[in-house]
C-alpha cells in the first residue's frame, strides 16, 4: 500500500473478535471504525 489509510491485509474477522481489536487500537481507521461500530451497534439492540 502506497497511501497511509490503505490496508496492507484484508481479511475476514468473527464480529466477536472486532471490539477487542478496536480496544487493543488494532483497527483505527475511521472508514472502518464508522462501519464496524455501527454493525456492532445494530446487533446490541436486537
Amino acid at each position: 500500500p502506497t497511501e497511509k489509510n490503505e490496508s496492507d491485509r484484508i481479511e475476514w474477522i468473527p464480529l466477536a473478535d472486532v471490539r477487542g481489536m478496536i480496544d487493543r487500537r488494532e483497527i483505527v481507521s475511521s472508514g472502518s471504525l464508522v462501519g464496524l461500530l455501527y454493525v456492532l451497534m445494530d446487533e446490541a439492540i436486537r
